[in-house]
């Protein structure tokens, strides 16, 4: 049996070394930009394996190559729930919403006429449509590409905001994750000692606490806060230090956004090094993954 998966383009060596250190009875089979497969040497993997894997945007069983001119009645052999369609050559998909629970079957355009099928089952916190991208467009009124990384976070985690939900951002300057979650109805606190976007400042749904965020004491923070949102560039010891600090201080957070910055001289290892730090601070469920938006960093998620 054969695994496929979905990765980042450039992300690819990152992959088949977690793959080596989680499971290594999957060697490397085959791969073009964004897709690689694996061997399953064990024989134990079935369509209803879940795989912890960080860099796989998705996964699933490999249904082998196809020729094109026979792709449609292939497809008609599977008995599943939806069927996303997904080209690695132009960026084009289709393929409806699938729920969680539901049998996916990926069509995948690997190169031009170069087609191959997985199949795949809809988890929470994985990504339930066709490419496993949104393909998000960044708005021209957006400060940053930051507002890209938490809209694609929120749709990946299946978050919705609820009444009154407040976000308390560290690193929020210049705003472009703060602009996304008020566009979504959230009331936000940016913690920055940099300057903030004119027209968010304006926005009576955001506040700015123009403070470095060791700085920021519990008089500062809103009460109750239910979210914490951090993409910050600084060393990951740090933030794990005043996440947990946070939280602490306001025991009413109850889902927490990491952005880890991983750049070039963060090994595979050292990242599953602090997801396990991550995962002591008290959280129910934790789950990490590399967003379509991530270059050199990658987003933990922990709920309560």
């Amino acid at each position: 049996m054969f695994i496929y998966t979905i990765v980042n383009i450039g992300s690819e060596k990152l992959l088949k070394e977690e793959v080596a250190i989680k499971y290594p009875e999957l060697s490397f089979a085959y791969s073009r930009p964004g897709y690689i497969t694996f061997k399953d040497n064990s024989e134990t993997l079935n369509f209803n394996s879940k795989l912890n894997l960080v860099f796989a945007r998705a996964y699933g069983i490999s249904l082998g190559k196809v020729d094109k001119s026979n792709l449609e009645n292939e497809i008609k052999k599977y008995s599943i729930d939806k069927i996303h369609k997904f080209s690695f050559v132009n960026g084009e998909s289709s393929g409806e919403y699938a729920n969680i629970g539901d049998t996916i079957l990926d069509v995948l355009e690997v190169k031009e006429g170069e087609y191959w099928l997985g199949m795949r089952k809809a988890h929470k916190c994985s990504w339930l449509i066709p490419g496993a991208n949104p393909n998000l467009v960044l708005p021209k009124s957006a400060p940053s590409r930051a507002y890209l990384k938490i809209a694609e976070a929120l749709i990946w985690s299946n978050y919705n905001c609820g009444k009154n939900e407040i976000v308390l951002e560290l690193g929020s300057a210049p705003g472009g994750a703060s602009y996304a979650m008020v566009e979504r109805g959230f009331r936000v606190y940016g913690v920055d000692n940099a300057l903030m976007n004119e027209d968010l400042l304006k926005n009576p749904m955001f506040t700015h606490i123009k403070e470095p965020m060791q700085k920021v004491q519990d008089s500062d923070i809103p009460r109750p806060c239910h979210l914490l949102v951090s993409d910050v560039n600084v060393l990951p010891s740090l933030i794990l230090g005043q996440l947990k600090r946070f939280m602490s201080i306001r025991p009413s957070i109850h889902t927490v956004y990491y952005t880890l910055k991983i750049g070039d001289k963060i090994s595979v290892k050292e990242v599953l090094k602090h997801i396990d730090t991550f995962k002591t601070f008290g959280f129910t469920e934790v789950k990490a993954t590399q967003l379509p938006s991530n270059k050199s960093e990658v987003l933990l998620y922990g709920k309560k």
